[in-house]
């Protein structure tokens, strides 16, 4: 197929816009003749991603797509913190300016922090007082937070449901613009929520709603066609609850496209006639939506299974049948969010084939935004880094107030040159504050920060199965016989790299990259430095060898952790690479 020229399209995923000086009816901090309303340092530690700093990196990622010329941008997803209607009107008139100012057009697809079921839910958040303590600002006075200031309730903090949340943006796509030469949704012409309804009930069948699908296809420029699926699924819950309360349904986050396959099977014969009509005429069909429909962490989830349990990923990842139906329905290239993973996935069957672009947050590890564009036969895609945002000098300030007051442990967060380097040593602290504590078995998480990658060589050399508990004990005294340092030395032969490397390198700081390379692939290569890289990949070629996976206990455990950062490090390219529109083979640029 031959592709006209187009102009590019810049691609943000997971923007998650926190207005810092937003108007949330809480006094907030004064920082620079204005009123900061910042969120904790000490809550930022524990997610997966940094609030305040979307403030920054949204007008970052803007003023580079602005520099580059691009017109068209669209937002995959989780556009806003969670929602809350200041927060929406705040998004609003930043988007707004960007469009007066510079001419960009918006197009969106809902994540499941903008919009929450036909009613909406609350929310709560805690905000810094100036003296490092925190006033808790929510939207219902049933929150209770003992350990808070002081209370503010306000509806601002409110997260509003379909259509209401749609209409708080009624210029990003939603809705049919004058501007668009084309647009429709699975049911029609007509934009009016009511005509854009489809029926879904809870498992037992003793609840159903009627409910609003927001996607839509739009056509921004001559032949190019933009679907924009909106993959939320809000699944009644069995039971009595009150009709349309949040509680009454099951949160979208975990559903994605096992539940669209379930619950939107309308959407999915939509596409197909989609994918139909842009082949008969002649159209460039891009498809977006917020959940992945590949597996994009390069087939480890049986191993994350196996090793942390069943994490919010592997209840994420889509099953086989999602990718079988969307190349039935002649899908072929997709873009997601969700995951905040940079990565790239690729299946085939028969004659099909469908590739799966992760795109990256902007507030989470590699902070970073993709631009594609047409060629004569492929589409290029280029990852665009924004580690250069500078640090704000007030931001800083409050959080060393806060950590002063609190003693909380951030690392060297306080200390980042630039903003890419506060993102990277989120994921070390990240490791401390959250995986360790709250995801990854407590047994593991409790001898983990214990042992280096010298006493893991050493673990990979046993003939009988170790108990977890038993770990440090037993390597440590293995370490000292003469006979095992022998052997290892013997695994390292003709490496070029020496035993004393492997124990300058703790587990710890062994899962900080392991999770870069996890979420940013290609991108984390720029945060590893090359020896330490040697090292990693000399401890997957040894475990690889080894029995270990056959052994069982610790041995396994580990043998899972390091091959999962070789796939991680095996991937397809994910950094700048062009897609094959005929064949669906992707190569490096």
């Amino acid at each position: 197929m031959s592709s006209p020229a187009f102009p590019p399209v810049a691609i943000i995923a997971d923007a998650h816009f926190h207005d810092l000086y937003g108007d949330y009816d809480f006094a907030g901090v004064e920082a620079g003749g204005r009123r900061m309303t910042a969120r904790r340092l000490t809550d930022t530690v524990r997610s997966t991603r940094v609030f305040n700093e979307s403030y920054f990196a949204l007008r970052t990622a803007l003023d580079e797509i602005v520099q580059r010329g691009i017109k068209q941008v669209v937002l995959l997803g989780d556009y806003s913190d969670d929602g809350q209607a200041s927060t929406l009107r705040a998004l609003r008139q930043l988007l707004d300016g960007y469009s007066e100012a510079h001419g960009l057009v918006f197009t969106a697809t809902p994540g499941n922090h903008d919009i929450f079921g036909p009613a909406g839910r609350h929310h709560a958040k805690r905000l810094l007082n100036p003296d490092g303590t925190y006033t808790i600002v929510a939207s219902d006075s049933a929150f209770i937070d003992e350990d808070a200031d002081g209370m503010v309730v306000t509806d601002k903090m409110f997260c509003a449901g379909y259509p209401k949340g749609l209409q708080a943006l009624p210029d990003l796509g939603f809705f049919r613009r004058a501007s668009d030469l084309h647009w429709e949704t699975p049911f029609g012409l007509d934009d009016a929520p009511e005509r854009r309804l489809y029926t879904v009930r809870s498992a037992d069948g003793t609840n159903d709603y009627l409910l609003m699908d927001a996607s839509y296809l739009v056509e921004p420029v001559a032949g190019l066609w933009l679907l924009m699926i909106d993959a939320n699924v809000f699944e009644p819950r069995d039971g009595d609850f009150e009709r349309g309360s949040s509680g009454a349904f099951i949160d979208s986050t975990n559903a994605g496209w096992n539940a669209m396959l379930l619950h939107k099977r309308f959407v999915v014969e939509w596409i197909k006639d989609v994918t139909r009509r842009a082949g008969l005429e002649g159209k460039n069909l891009l498809t977006f939506s917020h959940y992945p429909m590949l597996d994009i962490l390069d087939g480890t989830h049986d191993d994350e299974r196996h090793v942390i349990g069943n994490t919010g990923s592997v209840k994420r990842m889509p099953l086989p049948d999602v990718a079988a139906a969307m190349m039935d329905a002649g899908l072929r290239i997709h873009f997601s969010g969700h995951l905040h993973v940079n990565d790239t996935a690729r299946v085939e069957q028969d004659r099909s084939w469908l590739v799966n672009v992760g795109v990256p947050s902007l507030v989470a590890f590699p902070p970073a935004f993709k631009v594609v564009a047409f060629e004569e036969r492929t589409l290029n895609v280029e990852t665009v880094g924004i580690d250069g945002q500078v640090i704000d000098p007030g931001l800083n300030a409050l959080y060393r107030t806060e950590i002063g007051l609190t003693g909380k442990k951030v690392g060297k967060m306080l200390d980042a040159a630039d903003y890419g380097a506060f993102i990277c040593e989120h994921v070390d602290q990240l490791v401390i504050h959250r995986y360790l504590r709250r995801e990854w078995p407590k047994d593991l998480a409790r001898v983990l920060p214990l042992l280096t990658l010298g006493d893991l060589l050493t673990l990979s050399l046993f003939d009988q199965p170790v108990d977890i508990d038993a770990t440090i004990i037993l390597v440590h005294a293995e370490r000292g016989r003469a006979e095992t340092k022998a052997r290892m030395n013997a695994l390292l032969a003709g490496r070029e790299v020496a035993l004393e490397s492997f124990d300058g390198i703790t587990v710890q700081e062994f899962l900080g990259d392991w999770y870069r390379l996890r979420l940013g692939s290609e991108m984390a290569l720029d945060r590893i430095p090359a020896a330490r890289l040697a090292i990693y990949r000399v401890l997957i070629d040894v475990f690889a060898a080894s029995d270990a996976m056959e052994m069982g206990g610790a041995q396994e455990q580990f043998a899972r952790i390091v091959r999962m950062m070789g796939r991680y490090l095996s991937g397809l390219p994910s950094r700048h690479f062009k897609i094959d529109l005929v064949t669906g083979s992707i190569e490096n640029v």
